[in-house]
């Protein structure tokens, strides 16, 4: 693949359709401690915010469908950015005097790209079980190595690490990866990565959730690429799969090469560093 051009902006919010709004944000409510606000006639689950500028402020747009799906990514750009000059190197839509959006042809998910004055919702108080923030998300694709492609070449993300032809962990900034890819079909989720605080930050999360009635599906582990710790919940109403991690790596020198694995180490070398491996449902 080509090094990609420099990123357009940071991963911000995600657009996903679920059978039951109310009942995915009673899950995030129940579950996660997250806010649950509307904006604008739009269900939104908020993280605990703390906006910090390149890594996500955190919002999870809930909107009603058939069944679970990926309808946006939104990228923060500068409130400076110029649109126009955006829409011409990436050939998009100019959705609005405040966004520019472009189809991902091989996953059917639209890339939007919106000033960041434009994403602004009021932040929740902290809470010792309110993750952070949304850090990333993995998504499905009929052809990985076609959408990371798009990822790369059109949208400026940088390749982290790659499995085979199969796995991909892109970046817009420092941070290991904010968008993953495994095979699948369109506009497809596997899950979304929310931040929590480092170790100590997981018993009482876990113990929520386990008085809340929700059990995790995977984890504590630690996977290889990006070094990060994590544990796997599912919201039982739309199957939506939450991985709550920490301690991710940052890669401060732009012209690293990416890191590649064989596909016979995902399971022996890569998605566990503890070794416990995970129950058949993850895999799907």
């Amino acid at each position: 693949m080509r090094e990609g051009r420099k990123p357009a902006g940071t991963l911000e919010r995600i657009v996903v359709t679920v059978p039951d709004p109310q009942e995915t944000a009673a899950f995030f409510a129940d579950g996660l401690d997250l806010e649950i606000i509307e904006v604008d006639d739009r269900l939104m689950a908020v993280c605990e915010g703390e906006y910090h500028a390149g890594r996500g402020q955190g919002a999870i747009e809930l909107v009603s469908g058939v069944e679970l799906s990926v309808r946006d990514l939104v990228f923060a750009l500068p409130a400076d950015a110029e649109l126009g000059e955006l829409s011409r190197l990436l050939g998009a839509t100019r959705s609005s005097d405040t966004s520019v959006s472009v189809v991902d042809p091989t996953t059917e998910i639209r890339m939007s790209f919106e000033l960041e004055s434009n994403l602004h919702v009021d932040l929740p108080p902290k809470s010792v079980l309110r993750p952070r923030r949304m850090g990333h998300v993995n998504l499905k694709s009929p052809s990985p190595t076609r959408t990371a492609n798009f990822l790369e070449e059109t949208l400026g993300l940088r390749l982290s690490e790659y499995i085979g032809e199969d796995l991909y962990w892109l970046r817009t900034g420092s941070e290991h990866h904010n968008v993953a890819l495994r095979p699948g079909g369109i506009r497809a989720v596997h899950h979304l990565g929310l931040e929590v605080g480092g170790w100590h930050a997981y018993q009482p999360v876990l113990d929520h959730l386990d008085n809340a009635g929700f059990k995790i599906e995977y984890g504590p582990g630690r996977h290889r690429p990006g070094r990060s710790l994590f544990v796997y919940v599912c919201d039982p109403s739309s199957g939506l799969r939450i991985e709550l991690f920490s301690d991710m790596v940052h890669i401060l020198d732009d012209e690293s090469e990416a890191i590649g694995w064989q596909p016979g180490d995902r399971m022996t070398k890569t998605l566990n560093t503890w070794g416990p491996l995970p129950p058949p449902s993850f895999m799907e």
